[in-house]
Formats: C-alpha cells, sequence, structure tokens
C-alpha cells in the first residue's frame, strides 16, 4: 500500500506589540514626542511584517517502533511517497523508494498525495492543458484557414461546373447539329449515288440510241447509195427503151 507523509498546515502570526506608556502629567511635550515617536518606530515595522510557518516537515525514520529506538534516517520529506508493509500501536513499518526500511508514526502518513504535490501535479496538468490548448487553437486556426480555402477551392469548382456545364451544352448542340448534317449527308450521298445510277443508265440510253441513229444513217446511206447505183443502172436502160419506142412509132 503507498502512502505519503503528511505536512502541518502553516498559520501567520504576528509579531507583539510593543507598548510604551505616555509620560504622566509634570513631564514636558518634548518627552512626549519622543514617546510617541519611539512607539510608532517599534509598532509599525512589527504590524506591518506578516511571515508563515514554514511547510517543509521531516518526519524521523526509526529502527523499531518507539519513540526512543535508534534513527534509520534523520528526517523524511513531506510528500515522500512510502511503501507500507505493516501498521500496529500507531506505528507503520515501512520502505522507502531509495531502498530504507524503518518505523514512523502512522499519524504522518495520509493515503493521499500532499497538497503540495497535488498542487505541482496540478500545475503540470495545466501546463500540458494550456499546451494541449494552444496546439488544438493552432490547428482549429489551421482548419479554419484550410476550411475557408476549401470554400474557395468549391466556389470555384462549381463556378467551373457550370462553364463545363454551358460547355457541354453547347457541344451537345454541336453534336446534335453534326449528327443532323451527319444524317442529311448520308440521304445526300444516297441521293448522289442514285443520281449517278440514272446519268449513268441516260448515258447508255443516249450512246444505244446514238449508235441506233447511227446505224439509220448508215442504212439511210447504203440505201441511197444502192438507189443511186440502181438508178444509174435504169436510167441507160430506159432511154435506150424510150429512143426504141420512138423509133416504132
Amino acid at each position: 500500500m503507498k502512502f505519503y507523509i503528511r505536512k502541518k498546515q502553516a498559520f501567520p502570526f504576528y509579531a507583539p506589540l510593543t507598548y510604551v506608556p505616555l509620560a504622566r502629567s509634570g513631564f514636558n511635550g518634548m518627552y512626549r514626542l519622543v514617546c510617541l515617536i519611539t512607539l510608532l518606530a517599534t509598532t509599525l515595522p512589527a504590524m506591518a511584517a506578516t511571515s508563515y510557518i514554514s511547510d517543509e516537515l521531516r518526519v524521523p525514520l526509526r529502527k523499531t517502533p518507539c519513540s526512543r529506538c535508534a534513527i534509520v534516517h534523520r528526517g523524511l520529506k513531506a510528500g515522500l511517497k512510502l511503501n507500507v508493509i505493516e501498521a500496529k500501536d500507531g506505528w507503520s513499518h515501512i520502505t522507502t523508494p531509495s531502498g530504507l526500511e524503518g518505523w514512523l508514526e502512522s499519524q504522518y502518513l495520509t493515503p493521499e498525495p500532499i497538497a503540495r504535490t497535488q498542487v505541482v501535479q496540478l500545475r503540470k496538468q495545466n501546463a500540458s492543458f494550456r499546451e494541449e490548448n494552444q496546439q488544438m487553437s493552432g490547428a482549429l486556426d489551421a482548419a479554419q484557414q484550410e476550411a475557408t480555402e476549401l470554400k474557395a477551392q468549391l466556389a470555384s469548382l462549381q463556378e467551373e461546373n457550370i462553364d463545363t456545364s454551358s460547355r457541354l451544352t453547347e457541344i451537345r448542340e454541336v453534336s446534335a447539329n453534326a449528327i443532323n448534317l451527319h444524317t442529311q449527308n448520308q440521304e445526300l450521298l444516297k441521293q448522289n449515288t442514285m443520281l449517278q445510277s440514272e446519268i449513268d443508265l441516260l448515258k447508255a440510253t443516249t450512246a444505244q440510241m446514238a449508235n441506233n441513229n447511227t446505224q439509220k444513217w448508215f442504212f439511210y446511206g447504203a440505201l441511197a447509195v444502192f438507189m443511186g447505183a440502181l438508178l444509174s443502172i435504169l436510167l441507160p436502160r430506159l432511154k435506150r427503151k424510150r429512143r426504141g419506142f420512138s423509133e416504132w412509132a
């Protein structure tokens, strides 16, 4: 079991006032004035001075549990953490952190740390809390700054999103127009193909008609040549017959 050495409570005390009676009747005024000055000089400093009993308590550690036994240590400091082995008849058998072993009166032990130790611990905790508070304040400032930056980035991203949405709408419109143009282009290509087929057909028809006309003119020419040749043969004979008829007549 862990115990601590208890310390005594400090209390203020005041120096006693020094009283100097005034001179009785028959003394002159100078003597009274000197007495008054002496009184003030002796009482005012004593009244102004305030002192306290030191809280530095040291408890002797004895070899056996008695007030007249041999002393192992002249005085253990108040607030020292001890390990109590046993307790009997108002005495406690303890060991110190340094390894000393002995007996001391149980009235000087308390299961809780003394106020001075608690104050030191509280001061350390307070300093730790202040440091942690400063760190948290710094972290909070950094988080707030980061939040401000993130808000600015969010606003910028929202603007970019609006701009991107507008561009996407334009791209969709252009894409729709492109699709329509592609469809129209395909229709025009089909019409062009059909027209080209019709043109080829017309060309073939025209060529065939031209060939037919050529054949007709060739036939007509051949016929004309034949008729001319026939006439060239028949006309002389007809002339001869006419002459023969005229002679017979």
